[in-house]
């Protein structure tokens, strides 16, 4: 019987890659999993408890719960708006007219400012006292409002913050899935008498589901790892209106000193984010073979 020789070539590309990926995301996943089993303190020697970590988290814990709602509410804006405007900037950057790869420019720019930078001019734009809203506002002879001191203010501008600086990246998603769209198509539905909602119900809409389950699962990733924008520009306030779950995660770790408490956190943040995936996968291959 003749043996099959298995190629090494591939594996040995691989190899680098999976060494990079095991030092820096496999072993400290490990870790981090096998920390969440004790109870830390910088007074005294960690203690083993097994899963009490999250059982105080999921029982016992109100700021933990509070941080859980606060972020299902955050991902629920920020995704629904990043879905819907994303396939408008799209379809406007995908429409000929002049200076079309200025404005495309124009819409990425903010993706590439650094998040600090962003919410620190928001957050002089919507100061209660000298922001430029407000400023603009009291010159058309209304009242203004403190923006950021109100919690369903602070949640809204939080959400408005955060696609405002993302938004062109998923735009561009959007808008490489709308050129890959055969023309030929809008061509034989014009001659079939289709007017623009019917070509978008029926030919860009379907064809684009593809590339909004990618937006999807990647804003929805986003979404849940949300830190640097909300935590500049509101600081989690007023009171816990915008503490978020990686706030939560960090504030017990470098402000409580609780790593085990941290890490426990951490690890439910990573399952919830991989089952919504797992889900929308799931739905992405069923919607294919349909």
């Amino acid at each position: 019987m003749k043996r099959t020789k298995i190629p090494l070539a591939p594996y040995l590309f691989l190899l680098p890659n999976m060494v990079v990926f095991s030092v820096f995301i496999i072993l400290p996943a490990g870790y981090n999993f096998y920390l969440s089993l004790f109870d830390t303190s910088p007074f005294r020697p960690a203690e083993f408890i097994g899963l009490g970590n999250f059982l105080y988290l999921l029982q016992k814990d109100d700021l933990f719960r509070r941080a859980l709602e606060n972020l299902v509410i955050f991902v629920a804006g920020d995704v629904g708006g990043m879905l819907v405007g994303s396939v408008i900037i799209g379809l406007l950057l995908n429409q000929k007219v002049k200076l079309r790869g200025f404005f495309r420019s124009a819409f990425f720019y903010p993706v590439l400012l650094s998040p600090v930078v962003v919410a620190l001019v928001w957050q002089w734009i919507l100061n209660n006292q000298f922001g430029a809203l407000n400023a603009l506002l009291t010159t058309l002879g209304m009242k203004g409002t403190p923006w950021l001191l109100v919690p369903h203010w602070s949640r809204f501008w939080s959400i408005f913050v955060h696609l405002w600086a993302t938004l062109g990246f998923y735009s561009l998603i959007v808008l490489a899935g709308l050129q890959s769209i055969p023309a030929e198509l809008y061509e034989a539905a014009l001659v079939d008498g289709a007017d623009r909602k019917q070509q978008f119900l029926y030919i860009t809409f379907p064809l684009l589901l593809p590339t909004l389950m990618t937006v999807l699962v990647l804003s929805t990733i986003r979404g849940f790892e949300i830190f640097d924008h909300v935590y500049i520009l509101t600081g989690g306030g007023p009171g816990t209106a915008t503490l978020m779950m990686v706030q939560y995660i960090y504030r017990a770790a470098f402000q409580m000193d609780q790593f085990g408490l941290a890490a426990s956190a951490s690890f439910l943040l990573f399952v919830i984010i991989f089952l919504l995936t797992v889900v929308q996968y799931a739905l992405g291959k069923r919607r294919e073979a349909i």
